[in-house]
C-alpha cells in the first residue's frame, strides 16, 4: 500500500488549528509524565469534532496495555508494539476524530540523547512530526531541561 501524500501546506486554517491543538497537548502531557514520573509510555491525543451539543471539539487522550511476556514477566515494555497498537486503535475509529498525535519517547542516536517525539495528522492528508530533545532533571533544582522543538513532515499512518 502507498503512503497518502502529505498535504500538510493546503490544509486550511480550522484543520491547522486542529493539529496544533493536538500537537501542543501531546508535547504538554509528555513532558508532564516525565516531570512528574520521569518515564512516559507511548499514547495519543485525538481531537473529536464540533457538535450541535458541544461547540468545541473535546480532547481525548487514547493508550494501550502493554504486552507482557509470560514466560519473562520482567521483560522491557515494547514501545513499538505499544504504538503499532495505538496505530491500529486509531485506524478503526478514525471516523470519529479529525486529528490525532502519537507521542513516544525516542533515543536521538546522533546526539546519544532522549527526547519527545510527536506524529501528528489530520482526516484532511497533512502531517507533521515534532522531536523536543530533553535531559534529565538537574540534581539540585530537580527541573528537567526541554530544548525546542524542531519539526519535519510526518508520515500519515490513520487516514490511509
Amino acid at each position: 500500500m502507498s503512503t497518502p501524500e502529505n498535504k500538510i501546506a493546503e490544509l486550511d486554517a480550522a484543520a491547522q488549528l486542529e493539529l496544533n491543538k493536538v500537537l501542543g497537548t501531546a508535547l504538554g502531557v509528555a513532558r508532564e509524565q516525565l516531570e512528574e514520573q520521569g518515564v512516559f509510555l507511548p499514547f495519543a491525543i485525538a481531537v473529536e469534532p464540533a457538535t450541535e451539543e458541544n461547540a468545541e471539539p473535546e480532547l481525548r487522550l487514547l493508550a494501550v496495555q502493554p504486552t507482557e511476556d509470560p514466560e519473562d514477566p520482567e521483560a522491557d515494555i515494547d514501545a513499538e508494539v505499544m504504538m503499532n497498537d495505538l496505530v491500529e486503535l486509531l485506524q478503526s475509529q478514525r471516523d470519529d476524530f479529525n486529528a490525532v498525535a502519537f507521542v513516544s519517547d525516542v533515543t536521538l542516536l546522533d546526539d546519544a540523547q532522549d527526547a519527545i517525539h510527536v506524529v501528528a495528522e489530520h482526516r484532511d492528508g497533512g502531517a507533521v512530526a515534532i522531536v523536543q530533545p530533553y535531559g534529565a532533571p538537574d540534581p539540585e533544582t530537580g527541573v528537567w531541561e526541554f530544548s525546542e522543538p524542531s519539526a519535519e513532515a510526518g508520515e500519515i499512518q490513520v487516514w490511509v
